[in-house]
């Protein structure tokens, strides 16, 4: 790739970057999305942390599948979706890195529940949730 190609990348990713969700916004939208994880929020030692707070929002999807409160449970996907669809490359990591990671242990039970829960994923959600167990070898 010649310099002028590579500034011109560089230039295009950034201005693409430019309309993403950042990881000051994610806490955010989080809250006013979702305003019973705000409690949760507050608690965090370090809540500006975006690993820090998506493991946080995590733990709340998992206590709203315990509780069987399956309609927050999409709502919690819908908001993982955007934040994968429209953060940035960090935004986007922490929800596949950590949110999903954190939501395997919840599919890995072969019983019609966690068949349900995995079905209320959205398109995207889901595909990187497979891209990953597929990666695993799983």
């Amino acid at each position: 790739m010649n310099a002028t190609t590579e500034l011109l990348k560089i230039k295009v990713d950034l201005t693409f970057s430019e309309n993403r969700i950042i990881e000051n916004q994610f806490i955010e939208i989080l809250g006013d999305e979702l305003p019973e994880i705000n409690p949760e929020l507050e608690k965090l030692s370090t809540p500006r942390d975006i690993y820090v707070s998506v493991k946080c929002f995590a733990e709340f999807t998992k206590q709203l599948i315990k509780k069987g409160n399956l309609s927050e449970v999409k709502h919690c996907f819908n908001i993982a979706e955007k934040m994968l669809l429209e953060g940035n490359k960090t935004v986007r990591n922490a929800i596949e890195n950590v949110y999903l990671f954190s939501m395997s242990s919840i599919f890995d039970f072969a019983n019609p529940l966690s068949r349900k829960i995995k079905g209320m994923m959205n398109k995207a959600l889901l595909t990187e949730y497979q891209k990953q167990v597929s990666a695993s070898g799983l």
